[in-house]
């Protein structure tokens, strides 16, 4: 086995940069997505999604240090765990 220039991707163990986002998404998300119909902002933090099929979606904004104790983390998982069925997603925007 070696390289094949006829053939490029074939015995391919490996891939160039990061896997793609979609497969990250929750299974409520990836079903949806795209398919939005609106969002409400139920109070400062919460938002309530609703797509063409019915769903909703209900998002939690919290925010926190840039730096944080593993307490504070096992506190948002606990968190996570009883109210979100374990989902929980972090987003950090570097400006």
């Amino acid at each position: 086995m070696g390289y094949d220039p006829e053939n490029p991707m074939k015995d391919r163990i490996t891939d160039i940069g990061p896997p793609h986002f979609e497969r990250f998404f929750p299974a409520l998300v990836k079903k949806n997505y795209g398919k939005w119909l609106y969002h409400e902002i139920l109070k400062p933090g919460v938002l309530k999604h609703v797509s063409e099929t019915g769903d909703e979606l209900y998002t939690v904004r919290i925010a926190c240090a840039r730096l944080i104790s593993i307490e504070l983390i096992r506190d948002y998982c606990d968190i996570a765990d009883k109210h979100a069925d374990g989902i929980m997603r972090s987003c950090r925007l570097r400006l």
